[in-house]
This record gives C-alpha cells, sequence and structure tokens, in this order.
C-alpha cells in the first residue's frame, strides 16, 4: 500500500474500534494534527493528509489492546500487515513513550503534543457549563491540568512534553487546539 487513503484508515478504525468515544477521540486528534501541519508550514496535500492518518489512527487498537504490553505492539503488526508506510506506523508508535521511539520528526512529536491534549481539552469541555468547545476559555484548561484528581488518567508529563516537543508555549499550543477542533465541534460531540 503505497499511498494509503482517508477511507482505508477510517475503516481499519471501525474494524478494531466500536467505542464512539474513541472513534471521535481520533478524528479529534486526525483534525488536530491536520492543524499542525499546516502549522509546521507543509501545503501538499498529500502530506497533510499523511498527518491526519496518523491523528486518526493512533489509538486503532487501543480497545482491544488497553495495556503497555499490548497497546501500539499490536498495533504496528496490523498496520504493517496490511502494508501501510513506515512513516507512519513509526508515526503512530511514536506518541507512547514505552515504546521508546526518539520523537525526531515534526510528525512524531506533533503526535505526541496533540494525543493526550486533544483528549483533556474534550474533558474540560464536559465539565463546562456549556459543554462547548465554541466557551472554552485557554485559562480553564491550565487551572484543570492542575487538578490531579481531574481526568486521572491523562498523563500530564504528556501535555507539556508534547508543547515543549513543538517549541511552543503551552497556553498557545492550548489555543491553536480549541481553535482547530471549532469547526468539527458537532461532529466529535464537542
Amino acid at each position: 500500500m503505497a499511498q494509503v487513503t482517508r477511507a482505508q484508515a477510517q475503516d481499519l478504525l471501525f474494524e478494531f474500534t466500536q467505542s464512539d468515544a474513541l472513534r471521535r477521540h481520533g478524528r479529534a486528534v486526525e483534525e488536530a494534527m491536520r492543524g499542525y501541519a499546516r502549522w509546521f508550514g507543509l501545503t501538499d496535500p498529500a502530506e497533510i493528509e499523511k498527518w491526519g492518518i496518523v491523528g486518526l489512527l493512533h489509538d486503532f487498537d487501543y480497545e482491544q489492546n488497553p495495556t503497555e504490553e499490548t497497546h501500539l505492539h499490536v498495533g504496528q503488526a496490523i498496520l504493517r500487515e496490511r502494508g501501510f508506510p513506515e512513516e507512519i506506523v513509526e508515526a503512530i508508535c511514536s506518541h507512547a513513550d514505552y515504546m521508546r521511539i526518539p520523537r525526531d520528526t515534526p510528525l512524531k512529536k506533533a503526535i505526541y503534543a496533540c494525543d493526550e491534549l486533544v483528549g483533556f481539552i474534550g474533558a474540560v469541555v464536559k465539565v463546562r457549563p456549556s459543554k462547548r468547545i465554541a466557551d472554552l476559555p485557554v485559562e480553564s484548561v491550565v487551572k484543570k491540568l492542575k487538578d490531579k484528581a481531574f481526568a486521572r488518567s491523562v498523563d500530564r508529563s504528556y501535555v507539556y512534553g508534547g508543547a515543549e516537543a513543538i517549541v511552543r508555549p503551552l497556553q498557545e499550543h492550548i489555543a491553536f487546539l480549541i481553535e482547530t477542533l471549532k469547526p468539527i465541534a458537532e461532529e466529535i460531540g464537542l
């Protein structure tokens, strides 16, 4: 499979992921990755699509393989079996620290920067009075990050490390993701 299409990527996601929440998370990270592809200066639609596919598929095997011993280990084998390009496989696997893959490209840095924070932003939206990302101030996200009891499953080191990896102040990174997700808010339930 020389060139992967978004439709092929979505089919794979839906084959392995039944949860609407996890499907929406994949879609949200896809959009965040497209935004970051452009932010990093990419203009080639095929490159932007590739970044989006990495976002869409980053957790495709998580529902069936939710542990560090299985998540991504199983997924990378499936992706390779199905002929996905190594660049996509490696980028997807690089978003987890335990895979020990150097984040040595903007693509790998961006997936690391987007995954946990996109999920966290979604969690913050759900506890806001309006429950809409359109009304979400950056300060609310920053405040909730400091509250260790809130969204306990979100690894804060990934959030802070992600902003560092893309060399962007955290508030700016949060604001960028909020703006990037607003156009698809209804689709992703925010």
